[in-house]
C-alpha cells in the first residue's frame, strides 16, 4: 500500500499513482478508521444516507452533498445500502500545485467538510464525476485530462460554499495576521504552545494577536494553538499504533505525564481512555 495517501483503508486504494484516483461509490459501505495523511478526499454524494466521522466529529450523509477531507484528518463512515457516488483522492501536492487558488486551501476551509449541493450544480457535477470515471477506466489514462476535470469540480466546490462560509473566509483573508497565523500554527504547533512565539514571528503583541483571533474567531490565540495540539494527539492516538510515549514526543513533550495532564485538562480524558474508546 502506498503509505503517501493512505495509512488505514481499503486495499484497492493501493492503486492510486499520478497523485490522483478515482473511484465510484455504489451501495453499502463500512470503514472504522481511515486517514490519508498527505491527501485531499472528495466524496460526491448523488444519493446516500449515513454517518460520516470527520475528524470525531459526525456528519449525515444525504443525497446531493460534497464531503471533504483534508490531509491528516481521521475519517470514518458507515453508508447505507442504495448510495451512489464518486470519490476523487488527491495528494496534497497535487492539489497546492495545480489548484492553488481555489478556496478549498484557505486556512479556514476545513471549517466546512460538508457542502449541501443544489439539485442543477449536482448534475453538472455528476456529469464531470462520469467523464472522469470514463477516463480513470482506460489503463493509459491522460493525466492532463483528469486534471482539467479536476479543476472544473473544484470550481463548483468554490461556487457552493454558502454566504456565511464564504463572508467568514473573506472576512479572515482581509486580515493577513490570521492567515499567517495558522499556517504558522501549522509548522510549528509541535516546536511551540507558546503565544508569544507567534506573536513575535508576526511582530505583534501577544495580547495583540488575542484581540485579534478573538475578534475575528471568537476564540483566543492559545485556544487556537491547544486545539490543533489536541487534534493531531487525537488523529496519533487513533489512526497509528505508536505508543502514548511516541505521541507525546512527536508532540513536543518531554514526558507522558505533561503530555496527559495537557490533553486530560482540554478534553476531560486522558490519552490511554481516549484510545481505548
Amino acid at each position: 500500500m502506498n503509505d503517501e495517501f493512505i495509512e488505514n483503508g481499503f486495499e484497492f486504494e493501493a492503486r492510486i499513482k499520478d497523485h490522483i484516483a478515482y473511484f465510484p461509490l455504489a451501495g453499502e459501505s463500512e470503514n472504522l478508521r481511515f486517514r490519508a495523511p498527505n491527501s485531499y478526499v472528495i466524496i460526491f454524494f448523488e444519493r446516500a444516507s449515513g454517518i460520516h466521522t470527520i475528524d470525531f466529529v459526525e456528519y449525515e450523509e444525504k443525497d446531493n452533498q460534497i464531503h471533504i477531507s483534508f490531509p491528516g484528518q481521521m475519517h470514518s463512515w458507515k453508508t447505507h445500502k442504495g448510495a451512489r457516488g464518486h470519490k476523487l483522492i488527491l495528494s496534497k501536492r497535487f492539489v497546492e500545485a495545480k489548484l492553488y487558488s481555489s478556496k478549498v486551501l484557505s486556512p479556514l476551509s476545513n471549517k466546512f467538510p460538508v457542502i449541501n449541493v443544489p439539485q442543477a450544480m449536482s448534475e453538472k457535477l455528476s456529469f464531470e464525476f462520469k467523464l472522469i470515471s470514463d477516463e480513470y477506466k482506460d489503463d493509459n489514462y491522460n493525466l492532463d485530462v483528469l486534471s482539467f476535470r479536476t479543476k472544473i469540480i473544484f470550481s463548483f466546490i468554490d461556487e457552493l460554499l454558502g454566504e456565511e462560509e464564504r463572508k467568514e473566509l473573506l472576512t479572515t483573508r482581509r486580515n493577513p495576521i490570521v492567515v499567517n497565523f495558522f499556517e504558522l500554527i501549522e509548522k510549528n504547533f509541535t516546536e511551540s504552545k507558546a503565544v508569544a512565539f507567534y506573536a513575535d514571528k508576526l511582530s505583534v503583541t501577544p495580547n495583540y494577536l488575542n484581540v485579534i483571533t478573538k475578534n475575528t474567531l471568537g476564540v483566543t490565540a492559545k485556544e487556537l494553538i491547544d486545539s490543533r495540539v489536541v487534534l493531531e494527539a487525537k488523529r496519533q492516538l487513533k489512526g497509528s499504533t505508536q505508543t502514548i510515549k511516541e505521541v507525546a514526543f512527536n508532540l513536543g513533550f518531554y514526558s507522558i505525564a505533561s503530555f496527559s495532564v495537557f490533553i486530560r485538562n482540554r478534553t476531560g480524558i486522558y490519552p490511554s481512555k481516549f484510545r481505548k474508546t
